[in-house]
Formats: C-alpha cells, sequence, structure tokens
C-alpha cells in the first residue's frame, strides 16, 4: 500500500501527493527516505516472540511453579502488566476528543491511537491468561457473567470495548472521522472504556482485606492515569515513529503533539496530587504498607526516585523546559512517565500483598510459616522473559501495522 503524504501547514499545498521537485532537496530526502527499519524491527520482534514461546513452555510444560507468586503473594508480575496495560485504554479517550466531542486538533492521532489500544489491550488480556492455571475457564466469565464482582465486570466490558475499538478503527480507515456510524460506534467505545477503568479501579478500591488498596477514589484515579499514560505512550511511539521511518512530522501533527504534551503536564500535576493524599493518609493512618512505601528498603527507593521523581516531577520540568515544541525532549519525558507508572503500578499491586491481610498472620502460623513479618515476593526468569514476548507482540503489531496500515490522516 503506497503511503501518500500531506504536507498542508508546513508547505502550504493542498493534501494529496507532493511531487518532489516541488521540495527542498534537503527536505525532499528527509521525507523520502526509505531507511531499511522494518527488516530490522521484525527481526527484533521475532527474538521477542521467541521469549514468549519460551514462556509459554515453562508455564504450561515445565509448570506453574516456575513463576514467583505463593499462596500469600497470588498475583505476580504478568498483573502488574495487565494493570498496567489497562492504562492503554485512555487512547480510545484521546482518539475520541475529536469524534465526540468535536476537539478536531485530536483527528491527526486517532487512527494510531486505537490501533496502539488494540495491541497493548491484547498483549495486557494475554498476561492474566499465562497467568491462570486452566486458562481455557476464562470462557465462563464471558458465559455466566456475575456482575457484582468488578472482576467480572472488567472482564465482560474489555471483550466488548476491544470489539468496539477495532471497529471504530475499522470504519475510520474506511470512511473518515465525519460519517456518522463512527461518531456512535466511538460514543460506545468511549462509555465502555469509563466502565472499564472504574471498575478496574474498584476491584482494589473494595477489597476491604487488604488495607493498602482500600478505597473509594481508586476508580477516579485510574481514569486519570488512564489519560496521562496513554497521552505519553502517544507521544514517544509518534514520535519514534517517525524518527525511525524517516519521514517528517508535519505541522498539523505537531500542533497535536504539543496539545497533548501540555495536556500530560496538567494531568502529571493532578495525579501528582492524588498521589500525595493516598500516601499520606496512609501513613497518618499507620499503615504498615505505606511504611515500607515511604521509608524502608527497595519500595522505598522505587516510590521516591522512580515513581514520583521520574513518573511525575521530572518530566513536567522537561516538558515545560522543552516550552512544549521540543519534542523529542517531550518523547523523553513521556518515556519518564511510562517508567514511572508502571513501578509504581508493580509497587501498589506487590506491597498491598505483603501485609498479612485483616489481622491474620499466616507467616508465623504452626502448620510451617516463616516466622517472617512480611511476605515476599521476586520475579523469576520465566516471568521475565515472558514479559518481554509480551511486549513483542506490541512490538511487532506496531511494526507492522505502520508499514501496511495508514495509521495517520496523512496516509491514505
Amino acid at each position: 500500500m503506497k503511503k501518500l503524504a500531506f504536507f498542508s501547514t508546513s508547505l502550504g499545498v493542498a493534501e494529496g501527493v507532493v511531487e518532489p521537485q516541488s521540495l527542498p532537496k534537503s527536505e525532499a530526502e528527509a521525507t523520502t527516505a526509505q531507511p531499511n527499519w522494518f527488516p530490522i524491527g521484525l527481526g527484533i520482534g521475532a527474538i521477542m516472540l521467541g521469549c514468549l514461546f519460551f514462556g509459554i513452555f515453562q508455564i504450561f510444560v515445565v509448570g506453574h511453579h516456575t513463576l514467583g507468586n505463593t499462596k500469600e503473594v497470588p498475583w505476580n508480575i504478568f498483573i502488574v502488566n495487565y494493570a498496567f496495560a489497562i492504562s492503554s485504554i485512555g487512547l480510545s479517550y484521546i482518539a475520541s476528543f475529536g469524534i465526540v466531542l468535536g476537539l478536531k486538533q485530536f483527528d491527526p492521532i486517532a487512527r494510531r491511537a486505537l490501533f496502539l489500544a488494540i495491541l497493548i489491550i491484547i498483549a495486557g488480556a494475554a498476561n492474566v491468561i499465562l497467568d491462570a492455571r486452566q486458562p481455557l475457564n476464562a470462557m465462563f466469565m464471558m458465559l455466566t457473567p456475575h456482575l457484582t464482582s468488578p472482576m467480572g465486570v472488567v472482564a465482560l466490558s474489555i471483550n466488548l470495548y476491544l470489539v468496539l475499538i477495532i471497529a471504530e478503527l475499522y470504519l475510520l480507515i474506511k470512511r473518515g472521522h465525519h460519517d456518522p456510524l463512527v461518531k456512535v460506534v466511538a460514543v460506545a467505545a468511549f462509555l465502555t472504556a469509563v466502565v472499564v477503568h472504574s471498575y478496574h479501579g474498584a476491584i482494589f478500591g473494595l477489597a476491604d482485606a487488604r488495607d493498602f488498596w482500600q478505597g473509594p477514589y481508586y476508580p477516579i484515579y485510574f481514569l486519570l492515569s488512564a489519560l496521562f499514560a496513554s497521552s505519553a505512550i502517544i507521544i514517544l511511539v509518534t514520535v519514534l515513529t517517525y524518527k525511525v521511518t524517516g519521514k517528517q512530522i508535519s505541522e498539523k501533527l505537531r500542533s497535536t503533539l504539543e496539545v497533548v504534551g501540555k495536556m500530560l503536564v496538567y494531568l502529571l500535576a493532578i495525579g501528582l496530587f492524588f498521589l500525595y493524599w493516598k500516601t499520606k493518609t496512609g501513613y497518618y493512618f499507620g499503615k504498615p504498607e505505606t511504611d515500607l512505601l515511604i521509608q524502608q528498603g527497595q519500595f522505598a527507593l522505587n516510590f521516591w526516585m522512580v515513581e514520583v521523581f521520574m513518573g511525575y516531577l521530572l518530566p513536567i520540568a522537561i516538558i515545560v523546559w522543552a516550552r512544549f515544541k521540543d519534542l523529542n525532549k517531550m518523547a523523553l519525558a513521556a518515556l519518564f512517565v511510562l517508567i514511572g507508572l508502571y513501578i509504581g503500578r508493580y509497587d501498589f499491586i506487590i506491597l498491598g500483598q505483603l501485609v498479612p491481610y485483616l489481622g491474620f498472620t499466616p507467616f508465623d502460623s504452626e502448620l510451617g510459616g516463616s516466622m517472617a513479618a512480611y511476605a515476599t515476593y521476586i520475579p523469576t526468569a520465566t516471568e521475565i522473559v515472558t514479559t518481554i514476548g509480551l511486549l513483542g507482540v506490541v512490538w511487532t503489531g506496531y511494526i507492522l501495522g505502520i508499514k501496511y496500515l495508514p495509521l495517520s490522516d496523512e496516509e491514505k
């Protein structure tokens, strides 16, 4: 499929094919350059997918004991990956800003955002399947859903969401932004995404037995974190895509990314406000998880240096320093946001399981407990390799997408 370039603002020409001779020589070379990125990208993807097949073999052939979860810590790094992937659902919000809310400056990134959301959700759901001892039993969550259970609502709504955004992307490519059917599907996907995020937060917020998780604000916080995570994803991926493929970012797309950058700063500031009061409340009430998080050992280092500094403060400083204009600096800030968010999810999910719940102390029981005050968890090599493989699903899918699909309005 031949992709056409669009230089309406920067070159002052109409949309369509731009003849090379109409461009300055240096700009034409930058635009038409075709680096050997595709086979290299596929090669990297093949290596990553090989890691996935190795992990599947380890889990389902060698045995589930190759994973690091225990009866005290039943959720491992796969659940962390899933919780992080859920944040990508915010990409559909960004895609819908133009279609549903009429904010047309977001139209240039709508297709790419939807395609990334599809890939990340598929990889995220695969984490849950790999963590399950009997993954085929997952079908019963669809056939006999329990709508009083937040996890049951998430399982049902996330599948509906996936179908809707696939349909939205297809219609967007075939019919464009102004088709009435596209708007209907976009509204449905937007509302379904709200259900997914709010109930995903409720899985933790309603867990009264786990004091570190319990709280009424988590459905709202997960919605917020989805927005700033998705803003970071679309900035980082778009800038890297244009650099790797040798294309130039049009003024229209650049303007869109600048708007997303401003939105990211405001969202991070609000997220930092939420994080402050969550931590302050836990410290005030003497929650042992909060004490571990902010004062002791590995988790304190994760919290202060990675989640707070790298995930919030440093990106805000970099983007403001770039004056929302330097896309390279904004992409670096976006990378830091994603690293900070992932470590934050890791601390939240793993640390929430290390303290005995509701006063029970199974670690020093007469049944052979370790006499430890807290449980322990370390990701195994199988979990790490499999995580790399699942990232390879997103990587390989996106490499194929930018090669064969028109993922922006500039590609017809």
